[in-house]
Formats: structure tokens, sequence, C-alpha cells
């Protein structure tokens, strides 16, 4: 049978076109087809395809249409499912539950906009859509949400957008109970976005990209396995990773993720598939089975040996990161595609049309439908292979250069774009000059580099690099300094390396576009820009093009000291200095007595005369070598040598020269790190030319081009011709310089001179990779003939050759690029899509953006972590900076060599909390404002948990600038053992007396507060005080244990002890007294003494104890505050925040929050801690009194009214009685309507009041039933 029905599946089914890996079925209808639509969901299950919903293309609005075709016969039907329908929707998400054989579809947003959390299920075999009603608290309202199936009987769901917000949250739904839990993950999650790709394997739950405020493209795990514990890692991958996309795919096969389908950055639709192999040390299936055979006969004659981990130099061993590879999709882009993975691993996509199979897609929109469907196995797809150079990103920056030009800029604003596409008559001029300057500079130094004089913008036209440099002033502050606009464009840009690390870029983009839209770009990009921003705030700079090592051109910084750390440093440094100085001792005058120290009666001619000779032998490299240096924060390089590029890996810095803004010296700025470096200690190897918006200088200085371990003795006075040869040269009416080499500066760069008299050269590599610095003097001694016959004017002064004179007037033309401008909000965000890290030697620094939809909800603005090892995995120290919380905290820092946190607060923090330090366990010390503690004027509290308190205070009334508190641990552990014993007793009691069958509870108490042994107090001696200093309190000591009590007093004027008291519980004293002519006090005085340091103490424990509770408060307020991190935005900041929802999103329904009754009674609550007897039954009476109060206030106020109507118809009565027989018939009409009237208010407030009455012991009632109910009054039960 089985077989029969095989081949009558085979007849029927269409006949396939093989296309590659593929086969090709034109799609049959059975009614209608699915037309062409978006953000709807394709789900493959049971052999079937299903599409339901999205927004129609043709049509403009949303359907809620279910179309099934089974991938055996390639037809299309329109299903009409009993039942209740989802309305019409897009942007939902859908799973096919393979154990169950159902499609379940999950929110979305329907035709009015509104967002939904409706869960509904499609059953095939009934055809029937049923609305579902899980248990537990509900997901909320969300589009573009991700799903996908873990087991059998669980679905989880991640993200999305909401209204005013997106979601980072993780739910599961229990398909066999039918509920929802929002999971408790850990870790490092992944930021809140929409449409990014999910799914399980072994365990874990997969994340990848999507869409926040940009276009990810990272890659989450989380481990399932234990649902207690779930965290949330980064995955850390290598090779060619997938572009930045959103709403595509992610399917796992045997270990190794796939990804296909969706959308880039830019919104076009991607073609390539890729995998990642999550272990890559797992040897290959294909390998086993071939090396199976030859294996089992080496395993007889010998054990196989165990392989040993991969180590780096440092014995370490390396970690094997999962590698990214690209996939050989062999298709081509369509009008509109949609993918599925199926549950036997096949890739299924529905395009319109095929040109293998001949159909063309339908002229018509309103006909249009997916009438192709292409199959292929997954496996069957071959990795492409690519070379080691090419195992790197895709060059972003390529792709937005070609994105500009196929679009001539259309996304450029209208009022700029003329200068992007077009060339003016000056800029003509100037492009004719600079390529005919280049045509004589190939011409003379052929084994150089071409100069990049003309190079194509974002939109493919050439133009002068040096207009290409706009000087601009921007509105911030903060820019006009170098150092802090350095830093600004190393964090505010996002560096990409260059594509071919030899030769410079392609195209140079504007400044604009690199600050204003990308915010990303290479060394070029950065330079070009921090030049326009020094040199529009009045520094002398200029883009350097040169070479560097790998690190820096890699923007490699392992090796370097985080620059937060240096600058804290030399502040340290300098602070200790500071503190080290004293004045000095004038130094003693010698003394005339001093023997003279022996003359030296050496010949120093001989000395002389060797180190002449000496200096003749000696290159002039060595001599150089031998100069001191500046030195760096910088480590070894271990993989220089290995490099193969070493030294001509081509980048761009920025030369500021001094002089202008006082800058005492020129240095080097490296614009992807903003670090500054002098002229002869900077890691470059070489200098070929420079550019600023005025002209283009070439370098011909021997030693400084190219192949030098470093630049040195770089002469940066571009007036000189023999050292700078310039492009416009008539600006600055100098000829074409010549170099004219004598016979110790050719011996230096190791030239020979021919017969002839030429220069030889050494052997060169082709003309488009960089030359010798020897070509220097080669094309200088080739020109030499050139300069003989060089005119001389009437006024003496040298002219130009004719042959290079092309205008000595030439106009620089104006700059191409718009002014520039940054907005506030992109100012604020300081890095690229919010969040930057670097990783130092031993350092991890991270940036995030301080206002915008980038910034983090917790406030959390820069981040860095120490460690003890290379590797950073040791963590050392843990500090992050915080702004705009409502809590006012604004850094923590965590030492974990001993578990210390620190916590700082800004002014106006709870409780006025300064700074908290902590050690778990051990101790805390607690800094507050003083001028928020107005009640105490406390200073510090430093705590040694169960042993000690210690306060000191500030200008206090009376005077005390200190209090201690010792504590007995052994009593307060005694204490507390006999609470839980009576607890316990009760309990048991309680049990016996209830009933029989009653589960037992946990008992729970209410801990005892800590047993005070001895409290100790200081006072300040007051000042201009009448009272004599000896008669000033300075200390009391109660020592509780010993039941005593000492009393000291200040030294007096003249007097080396203090006047002591010393009181005993017993009745005794001890009074010893300095001053002889104080009166001795009496026996009454002395006990009234007593009596009142006994109160004292008193309220000194009941003090204590309030601190204590303060204590308890301050713990469970940060906890609390933790837990519902708010964050504020300033009064001139809210104008320019942006709504986080679209304007055509729909009005949401204001939702009545449900009121809690209990919370205003009950204090914050620890997660993990419940109410203790006491707090309960607080809680319970206060909430209780509040409702009886009330009650009681209402019922007042109707007796008021009452007693107020009663009242007036007494007065009007006895009126009436008085005046009676003088009345007239109207006036007693009148009367009689009014004491109706008052009657009738009378009646009606006496019915109220009773009615009153009764719903207010109703009420009573009630309300004491839901406390005794409430789960977290447990502790009354």
């Amino acid at each position: 049978e089985e077989q029969i029905t095989q081949e009558e599946i085979e007849r029927l089914k269409p006949v396939a076109t093989e296309v590659g890996n593929y086969l090709e079925y034109r799609m049959k209808l059975e009614d209608e087809g699915p037309l062409l639509r978006s953000r709807h969901s394709t789900t493959c299950g049971a052999n079937h395809m299903y599409v339901f919903g999205g927004l129609l293309s043709h049509k403009g609005c949303k359907t809620n249409e279910l179309f099934v075709t089974n991938l055996d016969r390639m037809v299309w039907m329109k299903k009409n499912p009993g039942g209740e329908r989802p309305v019409e929707r897009d942007g939902h998400c859908a799973v096919f539950d393979s154990n169950r054989k159902k499609l379940l579809v999950f929110g979305g947003r329907d035709a009015e906009k509104k967002r939904l959390n409706d869960l509904f299920q499609y059953d095939p075999e009934t055809d029937r859509w049923t609305r579902l009603s899980p248990d537990g608290e509900q997901p909320a309202p969300r589009e573009s949400a991700s799903m996908a199936q873990l087991d059998e009987d669980t679905l989880v769901l991640f993200g999305g957008k909401g209204a005013g917000a997106r979601f980072n949250d993780f739910w599961f739904l229990d398909l066999k109970r039918l509920e929802w839990t929002q999971a408790a993950t850990k870790g490092d999650a992944p930021s809140p976005r929409q449409d990014a790709a999910i799914c399980a394997c072994d365990g874990k739950i997969y994340l990848h990209a999507g869409q926040d405020n940009f276009v990810r493209n990272d890659l989450y795990e989380l481990d399932v396995s234990n649902r207690e514990e779930m965290h949330w890692t980064l995955v850390n991958t290598v090779g060619r990773p997938p572009p930045s996309c959103h709403s595509h795919l992610l399917h796992c096969i045997d270990g190794k993720l796939y990804i296909a389908g969706g959308f880039d950055e830019l919104g076009g639709q991607i073609i390539k598939f890729y995998s990642l192999d999550l272990d890559p040390s797992a040897k290959p299936a294909d390998e086993e089975e071939k090396g199976s055979e030859g294996e089992a006969e080496a395993e007889e004659e010998e054990p196989a040996a165990v392989p040993e981990p991969v180590t780096a130099h440092d014995g370490e061993p390396v970690e094997i990161k999962p590698k990214w590879g690209e996939l050989d999709s062999e298709i081509e882009f369509n009008q509109n595609r949609s993918v599925g993975f199926s549950t036997d691993d096949q890739i299924v996509m529905l395009q319109v049309g095929s040109k293998a199979m001949g159909i063309e897609a339908s002229a018509l929109p309103e006909h249009m439908y997916w009438d192709v469907l292409k199959l292929a196995n997954v496996l069957d797809l071959h990795e492409l292979e690519i070379d080691s150079e090419d195992d790197r990103p895709v060059n972003q920056k390529k792709i937005r250069v070609e994105h500009t030009t196929i679009s001539a800029g259309k996304d450029l604003p209208s009022a700029v774009r003329q200068g992007f596409v077009s060339i003016s008559g000056a800029e003509a001029r100037m492009l004719e000059h600079v390529r005919d300057f280049h045509a004589q500079y190939v011409e003379y130094y052929p084994d150089r580099f071409h100069l990049l004089l003309d190079p194509p913008n974002e939109c493919g036209v050439r133009k002068f690099v040096c207009t290409t440099v706009r000087p601009s002033k921007l509105s911030f502050t903060e820019l006009y300094d170098l150092e802090p606009c350095a830093r600004f464009i190393a964090d505010y840009l996002e560096y990409e390396p260059l594509e071919n690390p030899i030769m410079p870029p392609e195209s140079i983009p504007s400044p604009y576009t690199v600050l204003g839209t990308w915010k990303a770009g290479d060394s070029f990009d950065f330079s070009i820009a921090l030049c326009s921003l020094v040199i529009g705030v009045g520094y002398d700079a200029y883009v350097c093009m040169g070479y560097a090592p790998k690190e820096i051109t890699e923007n490699d910084q392992t090796r370097d000291t985080c620059p937060l750390l240096e600058r804290e440093a030399a502040a340290a440094a300098a602070a200790a200095e500071d503190a080290l100085k004293t004045p000095q001792k004038k130094k003693a005058a010698p003394s005339k007595y001093k023997i003279k120290e022996p003359t030296d009666l050496t010949c120093k001619i001989d000395e002389m005369l060797l180190a002449e000779e000496v200096a003749k032998l000696t290159p002039p490299e060595s001599k150089e070598s031998e100069a001191p240096e500046k030195s760096l924060t910088r480590r070894p390089n271990l993989a220089t040598a290995e490099d193969k590029h070493n030294g001509r890996r081509v980048h761009a810095w920025v030369l500021v020269r001094a002089g202008s803004r006082e800058m005492a010296e020129t240095v080097f700025i490296e614009p992807t790190t903003a670090r500054k470096y002098p002229i002869n200690a900077s890691p470059y190897l070489g200098l070929e030319y420079l550019w600023n918006h005025s002209n283009f200088w070439v370098n011909i200085q021997p030693g400084t081009i190219r192949q030098v371990p470093a630049i040195k003795n770089l002469d940066t006075n571009l007036k000189d011709t023999t050292k700078w040869e310039p492009v416009r040269a008539g600006v600055e009416e100098i000829e074409i310089p010549v170099v004219v080499e004598d016979a110790e500066q050719e011996a230096a760069t190791g030239e020979a001179t021919t017969e002839d008299g030429d220069a030889g050269t050494a052997e060169t590599e082709a003309p488009t990779t960089p030359g010798l610095d020897t070509n220097v003097d080669n094309a200088a001694k080739a020109r030499k003939s050139m300069t003989d016959a060089e005119d001389v004017n009437e006024e003496g002064d040298v002219g130009i050759s004719p042959e290079i004179d092309v205008e000595a007037t030439l106009e620089m033309p104006a700059s191409w690029v718009p002014k520039m401008v940054i907005a506030q909000e992109d100012f604020d965000t300081t890095c690229p899509r919010g969040h930057k890290t670097t990783r130092y030697h031993r350092c991890i620094h991270e940036l995030f953006a301080v206002f915008g939809p980038c910034s983090r909800w917790d406030g959390l603005v820069e981040k860095l972590c120490t460690f003890s090892d290379d590797a950073c995995k040791n963590k050392s120290e843990e500090r992050e900076t915080f702004r705009r919380r409502k809590d006012k905290l604004c850094e923590r820092i965590v030492r974990h060599s001993d578990e210390t946190k620190i916590e700082r607060f800004e002014h106006g923090s709870a409780y006025g909390i300064k700074e908290i330090r902590e050690i778990p366990d051990v101790e805390r010390k607690t800094y507050f404002y003083v001028s928020s503690r107005a009640a105490d004027q406390l200073e510090t509290r430093y705590e040694v948990f169960g042993k000690r308190l210690t306060e000191t205070f500030s200008g206090r009334d009376d005077h005390m600038v200190y209090r201690s508190i010792v504590y007995d641990p052994e009593g307060t552990a005694r204490a507390i053992e006999e609470a839980r014993a009576k607890a316990e007793a009760d309990a048991a009691a309680a049990a016996a007396s209830g009933p029989a069958k009653r589960r037992p509870k946990k008992v729970k108490f209410e801990e005892p507060p800590p047993v005070i042994a001895k409290m100790t107090q200081k006072f300040e001696l007051p000042v201009n005080s009448a009272v004599p200093p000896h008669q000033c309190v300075s200390k009391r000591v109660f020592d509780i244990a010993n039941e005593s009590i000492r009393v000291d007093y200040h030294h007096g004027s003249g007097f080396i002890t203090t006047t002591q008291k010393w009181f005993y519980k017993d009745g005794t004293s001890s009074i010893t007294l300095v001053n002889p002519k104080d009166p001795k006090p009496t026996e009454i005085e002395i006990q009234e003494e007593f009596h009142a340091l006994c109160v004292t103490e008193k309220s000194i424990a009941s003090e204590i104890r309030d601190v204590e509770r303060e204590i308890k408060d301050i713990v469970m307020n940060r906890a609390k505050e933790e837990m519902a991190i708010d964050l504020l935005s300033p009064y001139f900041d809210i104008s320019r925040i942006k709504t986080a929802e679209e304007s055509d999103d729909e009005e949401e329904a204001e939702q009545d929050a449900g009121f809690d009754y209990l919370e205003p009674y009950i204090p914050p609550i620890i997660p993990g801690h419940d109410l203790t007897v006491s707090e309960a039954s607080e809680a319970k009476d206060g909430c209780l009194n509040a409702l009886k109060e009330r009650l009681i206030d209402r019922a007042n106020i109707i007796k008021g009214r009452l007693d107020r109507e009663d009242a007036a118809l007494v007065k009007r009565r006895n009126a009436f009685e008085r005046d009676r027989d003088v009345m007239t018939p109207a006036e007693e009409e009148e009367f009689n309507r009014a004491c109706e009237e008052s009657t009738f208010k009378i009646n009606i407030l006496n019915q109220r009041l009773e009615r009153h009455e009764e719903i207010s012991k109703r009420r009573f009632l009630e309300l004491d039933a839901k406390l005794r109910a409430d789960p977290r009054l447990a502790a009354l039960l």
C-alpha cells in the first residue's frame, strides 16, 4: 500500500526543472493563488507550506487569508476554515507544532493599527481555527516578535515591538498546560529588538540579528536546559559573517546554524546563504567515515594518540571560535521571494517567475502571485572557498558607495545634491591641472604610489581631494579643542579597515555624509573629518597618507594601555608629587676649607680624534637610533614579523603643526584612537604625501617615505621646496624643487654613482606599488637638466619652466562639501549605534549613548573592565558610569579581588547618600551629603556586620561628632534562637489545635534586633561658650554589658588631665575633678545626673534602633530602585526627545491600572524575602484603619448635613410659632412648602446614613477577607 501511495504521489507531482542543486516547480491553482504581500508568515510542517495574513502589495490592505500547498502536489489551495478566525493582520509570528500537527499564530497588528497578543490555532485535519486562552500572565501586545518550538510541549517567544518601545523579554508557552510563563534570564541580554531570527538546538536558543534602532548582525545564545539559571551569552565568531539583516530565518542542522532570506540595512533583498559551525573543533562526519577503515587497523597495532589542545605562545589554550561561512546559494535576485525551512532540512522558496522555466512575471500587480517553488536540501549547498586574505567581513563602505552611486544620491537632501553629482567650471580646471601634474609625477617617480588627487566621491563623481576637506565649526563647544575633538571622532564613527590593506580606498566620500549619515568609514574618512573640524576651530592641520603597522591599520589596541587609565595614573602621580612637595631647605654654604678635586691631566686630543673617526664610520641611521624617544605604553608585537604586508599597509592620519592655537609642538594625531604622537616617536612607517583644504604636498625627504622603522627627523616646513613638492605651485610662488644630493647624502642613502654620473637604482616593485626612497634622488637628478634651462626675469626671480607652469594663479575651487551639521541627538549618541567596545591591554572599555533611542534603559554610559590576564577572562575591577538616573546613581565600582562594591550618588539621592562601600557579609561604609541630612547632620556611617556601628557628624546643635555602638554577637545569636524556638512552639500549638490534614508550613519569625553591648558618644568643644572647657562633655560611654557609664570632659586651659565621672548601676560612682576649685557635687546631684544619664541611655538606644531601621530601609530602597530603574529627562532635552512610535500609530486606549490597596502600607520587599509577623501585622492594621477612618469621615459628613437640616427646620418652626398671628396666607403656604422640602431632605439623609452603615460593615469585612487571603501577609496565618 505504501508503494502504491508513493507511486500515486509521484504521478500527481508536477515535473521538476533541475537548476543546480535546486528543483523548480510551477505552482498550480485550485482556486486562486496567494497574491504578493509583505509582513506575512511562511511556515512549513507536515509536508505542507502555510502562508497566512500579511499586507497585500497591490491593495495596501491587510488580510487574514490562509493558503496551503502540499509539497508533493505543488497546488495552491485557499482555505475557508471554520471556527473563530484571526482578524486581518500583519507582523505576526507563526510556528507549526510538529507534535500536534497544528499551526499556531501569535500577535501582529490589525487593520486598525492596533497591536495584538492573541493566540490562534489552526487544525489542518478539521480545517478549523480556534482561539486559545492560555493561563498565566500574558505577553504585552506586540508585532514582529520571534517564535520557535523548543521541544514537543514548549514554544518560546522573544522580543517584538509594542506601544512606545521594543521588547527583549523571553516567554515560554507550555502547550500541554496551555500557560504563558515569562522567563527570568541573566547575563548580557540582547537589546530590545524586532524581526530577529530564532531557533532551538540541543537545549539552547540562538537569536541572530534583528532591528532595534539599527539593523544588527550579532548572535546570542541562551542555555535553557536549566530553567532556574538561564544566561544570555554573546557568541564571538570569526570568518565572514552575514550582513546586518532582519526578517530572515535561522535553522539548525547537526550543530550548524543556517541563515537565509531577509533584508539588509538598506532594505535590499539578501540572496546569500550563510552557515555557522557551532563546534569547529569537532571532526566532520565525512572525514570520520573516510578514516574509519584505516584507523581500525592502526588501533590493533597501537593505541591512538590523544590530540593535544591548541596552545598560544604563553602556553594558554586557544579558544576556537565558531566560524561563519558563505554558501553557494545559486540564486539570483527575484522581484519577490519568500523563504522557509521544512522539517526534513529542505529550504523552500516561493518566487515570481523563473528564467530556467521560461516563466515571466505578470505585468499587472493584481495578478502577481508566487507561481514558482524551489526546493533544495540545505546540506547539498556547498560552502564557498574563500582565500585567507578575503576571509573577512564584506567591506561595508563599498556597499554604501555602490548604493549611493546607483541611486545618484537620491538619499541626499535636494539642496546639497547638486554639488555631489556635478562639477563646476573651477573644479574642471583644477582637475585638468592635477591630471597634468600626476602625469609628470608618474614620469619622475615611476615606482612610487600614484597620488590620490581626484578620487571619486560617494556618487562616483571625481573631485579634487583638497576640496573634500571642509573646514567647519560646529555648535558644540566640546569640540573646540584638539584632544576632545579627536576623541569625539574616534568614538562617534565606526572604524572599517581598508578593503585592500596595501592600496588607498577607491573612493573618498564627503565628511558631510560620513558624519551625518554613515557614521562609519576607514582611516581616510576619519582623517578628513577630523582635519575639517580642527581646521574650522583654528588649528593648522593636514591629512597624511603613508604606512603603518598592522595593529594601527586594523585598530588593534590590545597591546596599548587604556587612555582613561593613563589619564588617571598621570593625575594620581601629579597629586602624589604635589603632596610630597615640601619647602626646600636652603643649602649650606660650601666650606672654604673643602679639599679641591685633583686636576685631570689626561690628554683630550686622542679622545677627540677617536670620536671623529668613529663618527665617520657610523652610519646616520645608527645615530638616529640613539636619539631618545618618548616612552610609549605599547607591548612588543609578536605578529609583526609574520605580517606579509609589513611596511606596506596604507593608512591615513592627521598632522597638526605647531604655532596655531598655542600648539607648542608639531604632532601626529591617530584619528581612530585619538592618540597623540610626537613626530619622532610615532608608530608610522613612512609618509607619502599630505593635503588640506588649500593645497597638496608630496613628500620628497629621503628616509621618511617608506620602508623605515619609524618616521624620524621629518621637516614639516611646507615652504621648503627641496623637501615638499606642492601641486599648486603658483600659490606660494615657488619652483618645483630639485633635490641635489652630495656625496655624504648619497652614502647615507646607500646609492652608487656610475661613470656617466647617473645614480644607480635598486630593484623596485611594479609601478602601482610604493617605491624605495632612492627613487627620490633618481628623479631629482633626472630633472636637473630642467632646472638648468630655467629663465631669470628682469627682477632676478627664478621662473618656472613652461613644461610645468600650468596656471601660476590657478584658483582653488570652493569645497563641494556642504556645511557639516550634527544633530544634538546624534552628538549625544556618542558612539556608532549607541554602543562601542574597545579592547586594550588587560582592559575592555565600552561606551553607550547618553540620550536618544540608542541610550540604555539603565542609564549606563560608560563601562570599564580591567583583568588580571592578557586573555581578559579574569576580572579584577569593573567600573560603570551612569547618567540621568532617578536614584541619582552616577558610578559603580566592583573590585573582584575582595568583592568590594562602591556606589557613588549625586545630590538629591534618597536618604542623602553620597557613597556606599560594601564588602558583602563583612562591612559597609556609607557617606552622606551633610546638606541633605538636616535632621541629624550625618557624615559617615561604618558598619561591621553584627559587631560594630560607627557614625560621624558635623555641625550638630548638641556638638556630637561621633557615635559608636558595639554589639554582642553571642547575645544576638541567643536572642534569635529564643525567637525561633518560640515561633516553632507557637506553630506547633496552632497545628495541634487546627485541622489534622492541614499541610505544615515553614515557620517564619521576626528576628529580634541585635544586642547592644556598648554605646559611645564624642562631642566637640563649643565655640564661644560661656561654660569653661573642662566642664564641657567630651565623651560618654554607656557600657551596657558591664552596667556602667563613663563621662569624660574636655581639657581645660592649663590642665594636662581631664575630669572623669564613673557611674555604676549598683548605685556607686567615682568622680575625678581636674580643677580643685570646682565644688564637689552632692549625693543628690550625683543621683540626678545618674538618672539623667540613664534616660539618655534609653534615648540613645531608641535612636540606634531607628538607625537600624533606616539601614534596612536603605537596603530595601536600593533593591527596589535597581528593580525599577527610572531615567530622567532634563527640561532642555524634552523638546528633542523623539517618540518611539511612528505618526501613524494607533491611539492606545488608556488602561486603568489596578489599585493595590496594600502597597502604601508595606515596606519595600527584597526579592526572595517575605514580610515578618510584625511587618505584616502593621501593614494589615494600617490598611484596615485607613478604610475605617475613611468610612467614619463619610458618615460624619452625612451626619453633619443631617444636623444642619434638623436645626434649620427647628428654627423655621420656631419662627412660624412666633409670627403666626401676623403671617399672610401666602407666607403660611411658603412655610408649609419649605417644611415639606426640609422633611424630605432629612428622610433622604437618614436613609443614606443607614445605607452607609450597612455598606461600611460589608466593605470592612470584604477588605479583612482580602487581607487574610493576600499571600504577602502569609506570616499572619
